[in-house]
């Protein structure tokens, strides 16, 4: 069984769910909305996007709520076609034509180089250190952090800041789609179960929220997680406000929109608890790892 789950106590059978908000930072829409996102419904972290317009809003929040579960959504894209951001280090490779942040995951892994990547990353984290926050995980905004050169970099700052980075049970498909050769594929996949030997927290399965599916309500959600497998799986949503602004940023406003009233729902807490689903926050993965 993974063997996070068994130093946190639970046994080979059991359903444990990390249920995650990302982009939190992304606009006022993503932030506004903190307070309700924690208070009483299934959700157990999140993570902020440092590059962003309402990343010091959503930063001052967690400084003031430390108890809430919030991390660093590391970010080397802006996928949006109206709204852009670039980095915050100006590095070469990481910016397109336009002085912007790249707009696809597959341009990040073509163009970006590790030496960029790394100052940028830093950089990124060092800003949430600044606004106060108390960082419980690190993450990858649209897979970033998962490509040749970028997931050494991603790995080192988890390492240096003594901070869990989320990291799936990657194969070596999925590390050549990141741009990988496949004998360096090969090699980071037995990496990954050294590290994970070490200590490295790996989540066994994904689940999300479909942004491409609006429709998708309570019911379908609560069928989701009904059907997770045994061990811990990482079930990733993108909540936000219904407003002029979200609208104008995001074609998938209405799954944001969404997202947001299912994850504040009480009879999903209530399906999930009577399924008898595990959930825990990076909180626990933090304690459990530093003890």
């Amino acid at each position: 069984m993974n063997p996070l789950l068994q130093k946190l106590g639970y046994g080979p059978h059991d359903r444990v769910a990390i249920v995650h908000a990302d982009d939190i930072g992304m606009c006022q829409s993503s932030t506004g909305i903190l307070e309700t996102l924690f208070d009483g419904g299934v959700l157990t972290s999140g993570s902020l996007m440092a590059p962003c317009a309402w990343f010091p809003a959503a930063a001052q929040w967690a400084s003031a709520h430390p108890a809430a579960d919030l991390g660093v959504h590391l970010t080397l894209t802006c996928e949006w076609s109206a709204y852009r951001w670039g980095s915050l280090t100006g590095g070469r490779t990481l910016h397109d034509d336009e002085g912007y942040l790249h707009r696809t995951m597959a341009t990040v892994f073509a163009a970006v180089s590790t030496a960029d990547a790394t100052v940028e990353i830093e950089a990124q984290y060092a800003r949430a250190l600044r606004y106060g926050m108390q960082p419980t995980h690190i993450d990858s905004h649209m897979g970033t952090m998962f490509g040749a050169a970028t997931f050494a970099p991603y790995l080192a700052l988890s390492q240096r800041v003594q901070t869990p980075a989320f990291v799936a049970r990657l194969d070596a498909a999925r590390l050549e789609a990141g741009g990988f050769d496949a004998a360096t594929a090969v090699y980071q996949v037995s990496q990954l179960a050294a590290l994970e030997a070490a200590g490295l927290p790996l989540c066994d399965h994904l689940r999300w929220l479909d942004l491409g599916n609006p429709a998708q309500n309570v019911a379908d959600v609560q069928a989701l997680f009904a059907t997770l497998p045994a061990g811990l799986t990482y079930v990733i949503c993108h909540p936000a406000a219904d407003s002029p602004e979200l609208r104008a940023i995001a074609p998938d406003w209405r799954a944001r929109v969404r997202d947001y009233a299912v994850m504040t729902d009480p009879a999903l807490r209530v399906a999930v608890e009577a399924q008898g689903i595990h959930l825990i926050g990076w909180r626990d993965i933090q304690r459990a790892l530093r003890s």
